[in-house]
């Protein structure tokens, strides 16, 4: 049950954040400057990451559902383990933020990216956009790399 609210904590959070900035944008409001170079502006990514892949959106669309349906068979076998893990933490983040761009992929047939950092040190890294679900992403992979490099348990 903490994995489903953990989720759907994600998926509702980014649907609204999204929301409110394309209505934002209808308003004529598209950009805003936040301390430490995080501009937010909305994207829309017809790829992966990068914009990789945005030639084969089927093809994106059929691997994505095949790694949430993986993910999703994972947590279910970390869930009859115990109730609750750090392992299990890292598959929800990791499900929360690629349903949510999946359901975009879905829907719109791209994902809409609205965070860059401007004042990165790492040059190659300003020029990307992220969404929230990305950070989920990578803080669930970064969990579950900690949970298996320490053997983690619980």
């Amino acid at each position: 049950m903490a994995y489903l609210k953990i989720i759907a904590a994600i998926m509702a959070g980014e649907t609204f954040i999204k929301q409110y900035i394309a209505d934002k944008e209808k308003e004529g409001k598209k950009e805003w400057k936040l301390p430490g170079g995080i501009v937010i502006r909305r994207l829309e990514n017809g790829g992966a990451a990068t914009g990789i892949l945005s030639n084969h959106k089927k093809e994106l669309k059929i691997c994505s559902g095949a790694i949430l349906s993986v993910g999703g068979l994972l947590l279910l076998k970390e869930r009859k383990k115990q109730p609750v893990s750090a392992a299990g933490v890292g598959l929800a983040l990791i499900l929360g933020g690629g349903l949510c761009n999946f359901v975009d992929r879905v829907k719109k047939g791209t994902v809409t990216d609205y965070i860059r950092f401007t004042k990165c040190p790492v040059s190659y890294l300003r020029k990307l956009v992220f969404n929230i679900s990305d950070f989920c992403i990578f803080i669930g992979g970064l969990l579950l790399f900690v949970c298996q490099k320490f053997r983690i348990k619980n």
